[in-house]
């Protein structure tokens, strides 16, 4: 290859980086509403809301469960849910075995127009569960959602390469350092989150604050 045409990639890569779009999100960002059946409050992080005002196209949030009862239901709507504290969550899934969820299980994926019940075990009582949920709608959108703990060695977290997609990350314990190639870095505090629009592929370092951080991984895009 040519010097020219090294310089010419080059220049690209920085230019792909530069149009990656950091957004350091904290609860004063965070929007609560009550569950669509009434029985619990759910933590918006993130939304993409429909132009007609009909719903979304995909939110990220956490809610709070501490009885027994069912999920609201979204047709049409792929979903991930995960533990982030406060005990484990077994879920009756219409046309599925029953399953329990804890801190240390993956993330579980269904669809949102299936009846589901749940029943939470209290690690404290009066104390509720915390929980992580992705929605997208079907239709247009898909998601991935992974939980890890950072406990000394560095995770590279590769940026989704679809234009338009977003990458998401909430920092649910500790605090997460995020290094990206261009030499940019943000630290991201217990129960704040970073979204990272047009990621163009590159990828990003991340690095546990202090002793350890947990951390949901979320990236959605067009299907």
């Amino acid at each position: 290859m040519s010097c020219s045409g090294t310089a010419k990639s080059a220049s690209n890569r920085v230019a792909k980086i530069r149009l990656m779009k950091l957004q350091a999100l904290g609860p004063a960002d965070f929007l609560k509403m009550p569950w669509k059946n009434g029985q619990g409050v759910t933590t918006e992080l993130a939304v993409a809301r429909r132009a007609d005002g009909d719903g979304f196209d995909w939110r990220i949030s956490t809610a709070t469960v501490a009885a027994p009862g069912p999920f609201s239901e979204f047709a049409g709507i792929d979903r991930s849910l995960a533990i982030v504290r406060g005990g484990t969550l077994t879920l009756n899934v219409e046309g599925r075995p029953d399953v329990t969820l804890t801190t240390h299980t993956p993330p579980y994926a269904f669809e949102g127009e299936l009846s589901v019940t749940s029943t939470p075990m209290l690690e404290t009582v009066g104390v509720p569960i915390d929980d992580f949920n992705v929605m997208t709608r079907r239709s247009g959108w898909q998601h991935t959602l992974a939980q890890h703990r950072l406990d000394g060695e560095a995770l590279t977290w590769a940026l989704p390469t679809e234009a338009h997609a977003v990458a998401f990350l909430y920092c649910a314990h500790g605090q997460v350092q995020v290094t990206f190639g261009d030499g940019r870095a943000v630290a991201i505090p217990e129960g704040h989150a970073l979204r990272i629009d047009d990621g163009g592929g590159h990828a990003c370092e991340l690095r546990a604050g202090a002793s350890f951080a947990d951390v949901f991984l979320t990236t959605l895009s067009r299907r």
